[in-house]
């Protein structure tokens, strides 16, 4: 269960309207990342590309799901360093929120 908004806004006032990626998105951002995946920093590449990945629209302009390195890292930079900031402690929570969950669980 997904705790992202719908739409957040950037200190510099763009709307960015979210989604949660799902398990079929997942496997294609693996795809996208190729060899990428191979190295130490796997992990966090993904999670972060899974964070820019889950922005769907910039004002209001819907922008595609990436299929590529290079596609994640453009919609990287149409993002920006004020929407990773505001989309930063939203992707926290959610893995604060998991980890909750799974020691609940055991």
């Amino acid at each position: 269960m997904t705790m992202l908004p719908h739409e957040i806004k950037t200190s510099g006032g763009r709307k960015l309207t979210l989604r949660e990626v799902d398990p079929a998105d997942m496997l294609d951002l693996i795809e996208a990342a190729g060899s990428a995946m191979n190295g130490a920093s796997a992990a966090t590449w993904l999670g972060y590309a899974q964070m820019i990945c889950s922005v769907t629209a910039i004002d209001g302009v819907p922008v595609q799901m990436p299929a590529t390195k290079l596609e994640v890292k453009d919609l990287a930079r149409r993002i920006g360093n004020d929407g990773v900031s505001v989309l930063c402690p939203l992707f926290e929570a959610e893995i604060a929120q998991s980890e909750i969950e799974a020691s609940a669980k055991n």
